[in-house]
């Protein structure tokens, strides 16, 4: 912290949204409140350890933490849950209830009549705030009803385990410098962060002479790294990489002497690209028709990507969010393999760019002996809540750091699951959709009310906290100590520590430089360039991986037992009802919200209004112009919106940005622009997130 003119306070601190980024802020406070926030200047910067540059959320937490729907006091449903109707109690009388309620629900119907919700609204501390406060709390408490897998990547996580034996490591930036092609699929560095610095080097590497290819339904802000934008097909992916093997296996171009040393089962990959099992060659005018791209763009692409070394393949998470999400990401592994670049410094495959470091070691708060008796998935939880088939049924609903009705499938379910419950408690920064249908709502501290050491990227921060907490709210970790005082676990839960003890006692056992932690906010851990599966590349016979051969499979017996094909093949994703709901919908996350963190701030929002994203050919097929108030809608629900006309979208797909809060009208129309209204609770068949594989219909509000 340093005192500057004019009674200034500048403290360092990292904002925990899950954006995929630790960046380095700096809080200007004078007397008591936060003036603005600003990055350090005067850090070092270069190739080797670029500076930490916050993006427009983390700048944005200033506003965020004064904003309207801030809460301020503990409150306690009066009225219908979904309602406004909520009455102001004070904290004593709130805990004494939800203790009781805990107590009750464990006696008479065990401790997985509870559910534990919770996200990834407080991220990378040591078990102080959000997820990890609320898993310790339970370790101790009960063996609950849990939410398991992630939204993010599952899908990803599971095919590199079925090919790799492990997930996938990311790329070093710098190394990006080293590329002459990078192709972004579906990956979008300038709104979703996918690591720091991602998009910087891939601006320096562009500038170096690199070409960069973005392959997507739309023309994102990441465009403007890119000298060519190829729109494909949403859920087309895996017949584009088809038809590029296709190509290269024509033209003698594969890689085979890296498939032979390295892989397993690629044969069979080869007869299916040729067509030799069906008769049905995967040439690129066959994926023309399915993809949507020109035969020729696609004979191009599959050229220069095989020509062109090092060159690097970085997809974005949005693909592999289909319904047969666990194909697209085997068959960008199996491309890269084939490509020729594993192993190259500026080549490979990586889903993102966080530098692989030397970890800065943090220790954790104790965890109780429990663990949840049973997971349901986070994705689609409302289902399992509706459907009957929770046997005991659950009755009380605990929900952390999540706005859970908004960022899971099917929304208008989620919020009919909670109205069901027989007890709520919601704990949170905001009066979010979700807290609406609470019995008891606790109001929390943001990241600059309450100290914290945070972990990230392999760097650690130290967030001192800035100013007082507004009103009357709390940490998370208080609000979990005085609730395990009263249910008998006091002790074990805090050792007789506040959270500010804890910290303290943190930076002591790992014998950090504290004072320098403390002054400028953050340690970086040293950086090694080390490849992804360098060890596995070098000899992999020594060094094999953790799969039934040791190599790459290519063929996974894993896919057949959850209903896949062996090889990564294409798999069309129909729609249910295609006469009805004909354009397909994606739904990527916003540069202005982490999931729907950030929704309550309105500078954020005014950045860029809220619309659907609309092809002109579509919206002249319509009637509709810019600007207009639609509505958007299938088989799970209705919203309203207006249009964004833009080419930068392809014909026949619509975007709705995900994150924005729910907001349902008394017709039962959602008014708040919610893209999961129009999502379902279907998934992949390993229970992956398939939101990018749903249809709507558009039109004016007049008909």
């Amino acid at each position: 912290m340093k005192l500057h003119k004019n009674n200034i306070k500048k403290i360092p601190f990292t904002c925990t949204l899950d954006c995929g980024g630790r960046c380095e802020l700096v809080a200007w406070v004078r007397d008591g409140k936060v003036i603005r926030i600003d990055s350090p200047p005067g850090k070092p910067d270069n190739d080797h350890k670029p500076r930490l540059i916050p993006c427009l959320r983390g700048r944005g937490q200033r506003r965020l933490m004064n904003s309207r729907e801030r809460l301020l006091k503990p409150i306690k449903r009066s009225g219908a849950r979904g309602s406004n109707d909520f009455t102001e109690i004070d904290w004593d009388e709130a805990l004494d209830e939800v203790a009781e309620k805990l107590r009750y629900y464990k006696e008479q119907y065990g401790s997985e009549a509870v559910l534990h919700i919770t996200g990834y609204g407080s991220l990378g501390g040591r078990g102080f705030s959000g997820l990890s406060a609320s898993n310790r709390f339970f370790s101790f408490w009960g063996g609950v009803t849990d939410t398991c897998g992630n939204t993010s990547s599952w899908c990803a996580g599971i095919a590199s385990d079925w090919m790799l034996g492990d997930v996938w490591g990311s790329i070093y930036c710098p190394d990006l410098l080293n590329s002459r092609l990078i192709i972004l699929w579906g990956m979008n560095p300038a709104e979703n962060r996918h690591g720091v610095n991602l998009a910087y080097f891939i601006s320096r590497a562009r500038d170096k002479g690199a070409k960069v290819i973005l392959i997507d339904p739309r023309y994102t802000d990441s465009g403007i790294l890119a000298d060519q934008w190829i729109p494909i097909k949403p859920g087309t992916d895996v017949a584009l990489i088809s038809a590029i093997a296709n190509v290269w296996e024509n033209e003698g171009l594969t890689d085979m002497d890296f498939m032979n040393t390295y892989t397993t089962g690629y044969k069979a990959y080869r007869k299916y690209v040729l067509g030799h099992d069906d008769g049905v060659p995967k040439t690129p005018e066959w994926a023309e028709r399915i993809t949507k791209i020109p035969a020729e763009t696609i004979i191009q692409l599959a050229r220069e990507y095989i020509s062109t070394k090092p060159a690097i393949l970085l997809p974005g998470l949005g693909p592999q969010r289909t319904m047969y999400g666990e194909q697209t990401e085997r068959a960008y592994i199996t491309l890269a393999c084939m490509s020729g670049n594993m192993g190259l410094r500026g080549g490979g495959f990586a889903h993102d760019g966080i530098e692989p470091r030397g970890r800065v070691g943090l220790g954790n708060l104790p965890y109780g002996n429990y663990r949840p008796t049973r997971r349901i998935r986070s994705e689609n939880w409302g289902k399992f809540l509706l459907d009957g088939s929770l046997d005991p049924s659950v009755r009380m609903a605990y929900v952390v750091a999540s706005n859970a009705i908004n960022r899971s499938s099917d929304t208008l379910s989620n919020a009919k699951a909670l109205e069901a419950m027989e007890f709520v408690v919601v704990q949170d920064q905001y009066f979010t959709p979700t807290a609406k249908y609470a019995d008891i709502v606790f109001p929390i501290c943001n990241d600059l009310e309450r100290s914290d050491l945070v972990s990230g990227g392999g760097n650690v921060f130290y967030n001192k906290k800035a100013v007082d907490p507004l009103g009357e709210t709390k940490t998370d970790y208080w609000v979990f100590s005085r609730l395990a005082e009263q249910l008998g676990f006091g002790y074990e839960y805090t050792h007789n520590r506040t959270q500010e003890e804890w910290v303290e006692f943190f930076l002591n056992a790992e014998k950090l430089d504290d004072d320098r932690l403390k002054q400028e906010g953050v340690i970086r851990g040293e950086i090694i360039p080390e490849m992804t599966l360098a060890g596995f590349l070098k000899d992999p016979v020594s060094n094999s991986l953790r799969t039934k051969s040791g190599l790459i499979q290519i063929t996974c017996p894993q896919a057949e037992e959850n209903g896949l094909p062996e090889i990564p093949v294409y798999i069309e994703n129909k729609p249910e009802f295609p006469d009805d709901y004909p354009l397909h919908m994606v739904t990527p996350h916003s540069k202005l919200r982490a999931n729907s963190s950030g929704h309550a701030n309105l500078w954020l929002q005014n950045i860029e209004p809220h619309r659907i994203w609309i092809n002109p050919a579509d919206a002249e097929q319509r009637g509709i112009e810019d600007n207009e108030l639609l509505e958007v809608y299938n088989q799970f629900g209705k919203m309203l919106i207006p249009a964004r006309i833009t080419k930068r979208i392809m014909p026949g797909v619509v975007c709705i940005y995900q994150g924005t809060w729910f907001n349902i009208d008394e017709s039962g129309v959602d008014v708040g622009g919610c893209a999961n209204v129009l999502t379902g609770h279907h998934s992949t068949p390993t229970g992956g997130m398939a939101v990018h594989s749903e249809w709507v219909q558009v039109r004016r509000m007049a008909e």
